[in-house]
């Protein structure tokens, strides 16, 4: 398959394992280490949602939790739906199963962007919270079109199959975001004894670093994190989440 938009060296990804993924019913190809997000684009899928009310297309834009636009819906089957994911913390793996969550009848030809361009004069910012609000009893009506039209997601009736992981657990220190200074902290705090919680909403650790330049204690700084998140994993005192 085509990834006309992927570099042929580079990144963090792994271009001996490839993986099918599925995106608005049809199949593309990513590698283990892509994102939803980056095997998107690799891909050249630059649409990925509208706006509310004027139904522009709307590509992706950042890199993070902070990704407004590549809100999806993940999920092979009615009862294991996910709602509101964004694209770029989705880790790809091998059968994922996405779409986007606005647009009709899909997000690259949506029949609402007419109305916007036709009528958008008409439709100022606010219209919506006067012109909705009359007869009363309509309102429920109202909202099931404005909720499409908003692009949210939906969830499953059905019972979700699948099992998930907890824990209960005290620490003396919990570090929250395993970056440069997450890490650094982490290892300062491990080193004086304390029993520390590393906490990371990323599928590795590093954060900036991955992507770095720069040295760390004369190494550089990708293998400065392997060499900490090592030590960090064998200390018996140290969690690394």
């Amino acid at each position: 398959m085509s990834q006309k938009n992927r570099l042929q060296s580079g990144g963090r990804i792994n271009r001996n394992q490839p993986m099918s993924f599925v995106y608005n019913g049809k199949t593309f190809q990513g590698y283990d280490g892509d994102t939803l997000a980056s095997a998107l684009l690799a891909n050249g899928i630059d649409v990925v949602g509208r706006s509310f009310k004027y139904s522009r297309p709307r590509g992706i834009m950042a890199a993070g939790a902070e990704e407004p636009n590549a809100i999806m819906q993940l999920g092979s089957t009615e009862a294991t739906q996910v709602p509101n994911v964004r694209a770029t913390q989705q880790e790809l793996f091998d059968g994922l199963v996405s779409g986007a969550v606005n647009g009709w009848p899909s997000v690259d030809t949506d029949l609402m962007s007419y109305v916007g361009k036709v009528g958008g004069k008409m439709m100022p910012p606010g219209f919506y919270y006067k012109t909705f609000m009359f007869p009363q009893n309509m309102w429920e009506t109202y909202e099931k079109f404005i909720r499409k039209a908003a692009g949210l997601g939906r969830t499953s009736l059905e019972t979700d199959p699948d099992l998930y992981d907890k824990v209960n657990q005290h620490c003396d220190v919990l570090v929250v975001g395993g970056g440069p200074s997450g890490l650094a902290a982490a290892l300062t705090a491990a080193r004086s004894g304390a029993r520390v919680i590393l906490a990371d909403e990323q599928s590795e650790f590093g954060g900036s670093l991955l992507s770095s330049k720069e040295t760390l204690d004369g190494a550089p700084a990708d293998a400065w994190v392997s060499s900490t998140v090592d030590e960090l994993a064998a200390n018996k005192d140290v969690m690394l989440l």
